[in-house]
């Protein structure tokens, strides 16, 4: 660990540890940080943000409910529109030839994901992009990978119409449901007698965005521990991760707040502009060149269990991917004009030893 003390002599430490010199030896290099993140984040030291660039400190995860859209945190504490929208979300009838449900894709033991480098819908179809996972959902403004759901209800109906994915016009599934006596009065019972049909679109999606994405949450770990004032639920490996994190390997410029993502979106480097798996990410949906090359950022509650890594699924380990954002995400396009993406200034050089790297992997792990 003797390679780490460049990354702590900078490091001012709390009173009791100033007359020693971080990074002498190991034990001292993690009694230096415990001393600078005791206590909770808001008493931390600040993290290395980009000049003017917005940021949020680490936080708990807000409790089950918690949204952008108030209309949907109300149907969450509905407990028979939750119920409703969970056995929805594992029914394959939603799919035209009842192949896959929701969970074939949002898996919950993979961080609702699914351990493919592309979406698979029915028939095997493949899309272009990996299943995002669903953590951050209920915070943000703008959905999928290129955010072009502007409510939780247009995620959830979108993957159900979308031709390679779930291939249900909702004027045929709407139907299906209706036939069924059991969903008909499932849907009576969560939303009210309707003068109509019980069960129509929009309660559809209300129920599916009610039961798992408003409602669904991250599992706790260490993380949660240290944040919330245990010093001691990290180790010193995964400790000098942390400040790795929040310093020198400058993630916090995007992986910022208590879901651990800014919910914006950036060009990281990996849109293969002119070549076959070109993806120009946000543009192909606003044409504003703008937004070319432009993807989410997801959060990293949980990551571990959320490969392989990237909005393509390139990464198959985060090792791997940790090495190319030590090197900027390699080269830019070589082509120049006015539709080429550029890669965001955030995304720099960082010069990481590979002790370095195996910190930040080993905080990762614990999130």
């Amino acid at each position: 660990m003797a390679a780490l003390a460049t990354v702590l002599s900078g490091a001012a430490c709390a009173a009791e540890t100033t007359e020693q010199a971080c990074g002498a030896k190991d034990m001292l290099e993690a009694r230096c940080l415990r001393a600078l993140y005791k206590n909770v984040p808001a008493q931390w030291p600040a993290p290395t943000i980009d000049p003017g660039q917005p940021w949020q400190e680490w936080g708990p995860v807000p409790g089950p409910g918690s949204s952008a859209q108030p209309e949907a945190a109300e149907d969450a504490r509905n407990t028979q529109i939750v119920s409703l929208g969970a056995r929805l979300f594992f029914d394959k009838q939603l799919s035209r030839k009842k192949q896959i449900s929701c969970a074939s894709c949002h898996q919950p033991d993979k961080s609702f994901t699914d351990g493919k480098v592309s979406a698979v819908g029915e028939d095997g179809l493949m899309g272009k992009r990996r299943t995002p996972p669903l953590f951050a959902a209920p915070f943000a403004q703008d959905l999928f990978w290129d955010g072009r759901a502007r409510t939780l209800q247009e995620q959830v109906v979108g993957p159900i119409e979308n031709p390679v994915e779930m291939n249900h016009a909702l004027s045929d599934l709407i139907p299906r449901l209706q036939e069924s006596e059991d969903y008909r009065q499932a849907f009576q019972q969560a939303f009210g007698a309707s003068s109509s049909n019980p069960i129509d679109a929009e309660r559809l999606a209300r129920a599916l965005v009610a039961a798992y994405v408003v409602t669904i949450r991250p599992a706790a770990t260490r993380f949660d521990d240290f944040i919330a004032g245990d010093t001691a639920a990290l180790n010193d490996q995964e400790l000098i991760g942390l400040h790795l994190f929040r310093t020198k390997a400058r993630c916090m410029n995007c992986h910022n707040g208590p879901m651990l993502t800014d919910n914006g979106f950036h060009n990281i480097g990996l849109s293969f502009y002119g070549r076959r798996l070109q993806d120009l990410g946000r543009f192909e949906w606003t044409r504003n060149p703008a937004d070319l090359g432009l993807f989410r950022t997801p959060s990293l509650r949980n990551v571990a269990k959320a490969g392989p890594w990237m909005h393509n699924g390139l990464f198959p380990s985060l090792d791997g991917l940790l090495r190319m954002y030590d090197v900027a995400m390699g080269p830019a396009p070589k082509e120049t004009g006015p539709l080429v993406p550029r890669k965001s200034e955030r995304i720099r050089e960082l010069h990481l030893s590979d002790e370095e790297i195996q910190a930040l992997l080993a905080f990762l792990r614990v999130l």
